[in-house]
């Protein structure tokens, strides 16, 4: 990489292996999900619940410790959450009340929530210029890697050692990273206090844009689909198809690998056709393979697969997507953006298992995602008309280069 010495790279890759960890600690969870259900005797919704508020907790408390973090610094946050979240663990592990287990849970999440946010705030602290750019791109390698490994590992401990058996696994490897960062992570420096007055009135200009909106709401529902997914997948796959848990581990694939190849295919393709055209097909390949989901996931396992895949490349593509166009739509308040879209992403996240949850107990899964594909693909062309009609408009053309 060409750092200027040897520790800064080594704080690096420390606080990347904690930030994998965090995604490692929510992701491995999807596959067990039977396991709770069996465990503690309950309703598909109230297991949904528990994956719903990790995610809402993990929205939420970028904000709290994203001030806490610029008054007080990265490791007065770190070394604490790590504690709460070996804690937070074993309680999951040992608990026998679902009630419990649900706290405990959410603790988790207050507990890891944090480490992505210093994880990025560390490496914009420690590099600049260039070497900054790929410190990033070993930090989103590697989460970009967790979602594809965590569901596999999952199945595989699950298969072998139950629902506990991940919970003492997330135990050992915090209890490791707790030691590492106490022994190597930097100490904090004094910060200095910024004013939030000119974040406060962006929210308000953001809400109000057209452009903003629209790519908030198809990124709120995108991920709301998504995990609506991730949380169903591993019901049908052990009820309908009668899978075992190592093999719906394996059955993630499709989906995650095609959501890291997904990213890696927008360097490629941004370069030879413009944003807006990009914007446009993929929204419309996101619906159709959603419905194909919803079409197919009862009755053809290979036709399931290959319409997970597809959409996982969308998803792929429509992140950076969606990410890059807002920071040009709002290129004086692109930090304030990304804040909001992230959230979005995460409030999605978080609702989508649960209100899947809640319509799969009384509406088939056909008819579920089926629907969420065409609300999908009605805003997206909603989405179609209002930026090729703006397109026109600020450009007087027809020009396939987008005016934000």
């Amino acid at each position: 990489m060409g750092y200027r010495n040897s520790k800064p790279v080594f704080v690096l890759y420390i606080v990347c292996v904690s930030a994998f960890f965090a995604s490692l600690n929510q992701n491995i969870y999807s596959p067990i999900i039977p396991l709770i259900k069996d465990s503690f005797h309950v309703s598909t919704t109230l297991v949904n619940l528990t994956v719903s508020l990790f995610i809402f907790i993990t929205a939420i408390m970028q904000i709290i410790y994203g001030a806490i973090l610029d008054l007080k610094g990265s490791r007065f946050i770190l070394l604490p959450s790590l504690i709460l979240t070996v804690f937070a663990s074993i309680g999951c592990a040992v608990t026998h009340s679902f009630t419990l287990f649900l706290v405990f849970r959410s603790l988790q999440a207050l507990g890891t929530a944090a480490i992505p946010l210093i994880a990025a705030a560390t490496i914009t602290d420690l590099f600049d210029g260039e070497e900054r750019g790929s410190a990033m791109g070993t930090y989103q390698t590697l989460l970009s890697i967790a979602p594809a490994v965590a569901p596999i590992l999952g199945g595989f401990i699950g298969d072998r050692y139950n629902y506990q058996g991940i919970f003492w696994s997330l135990v050992g490897i915090s209890v490791l990273l707790f030691t590492i960062n106490l022994l190597f992570f930097p100490k904090d420096q004094k910060k200095q206090q910024t004013s939030k007055r000119s974040g406060l009135y962006f929210y308000r200009v953001m809400l109000k844009d057209k452009m903003g909106s629209l790519l908030l709401s198809l990124s709120f529902l995108n991920f709301l689909i998504y995990f609506s997914v991730l949380v169903y997948l591993p019901v049908l796959l052990t009820n309908h198809y009668h899978l075992n848990l190592k093999l719906v581990g394996l059955l993630y694939l499709p989906m995650t690998i095609s959501l890291i190849a997904g990213s890696l295919l927008f360097k490629y393709i941004q370069k030879k056709i413009s944003l807006i055209t990009l914007f446009t097909l993929t929204n419309f390949v996101i619906t159709f393979s959603v419905i194909g989901f919803g079409l197919t996931q009862t009755f053809s396992l290979l036709l399931m697969s290959l319409s997970l895949f597809v959409f996982g490349i969308g998803i792929g593509i429509l992140t950076p997507s969606y990410a890059t166009i807002l920071t040009h739509q709002f290129e004086q308040y692109r930090a304030s953006a990304m804040g909001v879209f992230n959230f979005v992403r995460y409030i999605g996240m978080s609702i989508g298992p649960i209100l899947s949850g809640i319509l799969l107990e009384v509406l088939s899964s056909k008819f579920v995602f089926t629907v969420f594909g065409i609300i999908f693909g009605m805003i997206s062309a909603f989405g179609c008309l209002l930026v090729y009609n703006t397109k026109n408009i600020d450009n007087g053309s027809s020009t396939d280069k987008p005016s934000f």
